[in-house]
């Protein structure tokens, strides 16, 4: 039986759901996995009356409303919460991905409307462009909230803004580095010199890290040169990235390997599969 090393790298929000998705799309496969933690991207929420006000008065106003990812709605969602504010009811909903919309439609926002890119395949900015656009011809005075972070989506801005739409950003919170001293990064830590000193790691059992961020992948990068192990740990790891962008930035700061492959959970357990079996 062979032994696998799996490190997934989502915020800590989506953490749990991640590998728990993994790991029971993998339950049948006859092999040893290790499926560990390591949320590089910290979220800081600002959690406070006035940007709740803020937030709350944008949704009013605002005819459409998009989320930049599943954490912007979280915490947003938290924000309105902690101040006694409920989501309108009146709101058209863009986003991105499958992520973002299964979080929301469990939750207590209903929207009017959700417009969404076609497929996998377009989980980006330019997809949800084309749904849009197919959804309204014309966007002049149109008013549309964006929430983010401390940024994000900004080809979505600049198209809607070319096309004349009132674009209105909200940021509500933002991003850092997981501190090298975290409980995360103390058990990546422990596994990597465990796998070393038993020279677990070889070509056909690399470390596969799941990157769904670029940001995330230069924080990984300046981690690692802190602890003077960027070289060693990216030579033996391939990158699944989940597009061409964060596939660019994880060649860009030295994985060994990477393959730029679709969003979405399914995909992403069937790409470690591919790898487990060498069908990859």
């Amino acid at each position: 039986m062979s032994s696998f090393n799996i490190i997934v790298t989502r915020p800590r929000d989506q953490l749990n759901h991640a590998i728990k998705s993994i790991q029971e799309d993998l339950i049948d496969s006859d092999v040893d996995l290790e499926i560990l933690g390591l949320p590089l991207l910290e979220i800081v929420s600002d959690m406070n009356e006035s940007l709740a006000k803020e937030l709350y008065q944008g949704l009013l106003e605002a005819q459409w409303l998009s989320f930049v990812s599943p954490n912007a709605f979280l915490t947003a969602d938290q924000l309105l919460k902690t101040f006694h504010y409920d989501w309108p009811t009146h709101l058209k909903l863009a986003l991105i991905g499958g992520g973002s919309e299964k979080i929301i439609l469990e939750s207590r926002f209903k929207p009017t409307l959700i417009v969404k890119p076609a497929n996998e395949e377009q989980w980006d900015s330019e997809g949800l462009w084309l749904q849009l656009f197919a959804q309204e011809k014309k966007w002049a005075g149109k008013k549309v909230l964006i929430v983010r972070g401390d940024s994000g989506r900004d080809w979505l801005v600049s198209r809607l803004e070319f096309e004349k739409a009132d674009v209105r950003l909200i940021s509500i919170y933002k991003r850092k580095n997981l501190d090298r001293n975290d409980e995360y990064w103390q058990n990546f830590l422990k596994m990597w010199e465990s796998l070393s000193s038993s020279r677990a790691l070889n070509e056909s059992k690399p470390l596969i890290w799941v990157m769904s961020s670029s940001l995330a992948c230069q924080y990984l990068s300046q981690t690692l040169i802190t602890l003077g192990l960027k070289e060693v740990i990216l030579s033996q790891s391939i990158a699944l990235a989940t597009h061409e962008k964060i596939a660019q930035t994880a060649k860009d700061i030295g994985f060994s390997r990477v393959m730029n492959i679709l969003p979405g959970q399914e995909s992403i357990s069937q790409n470690i599969k591919n790898l487990i079996f060498k069908k990859a």
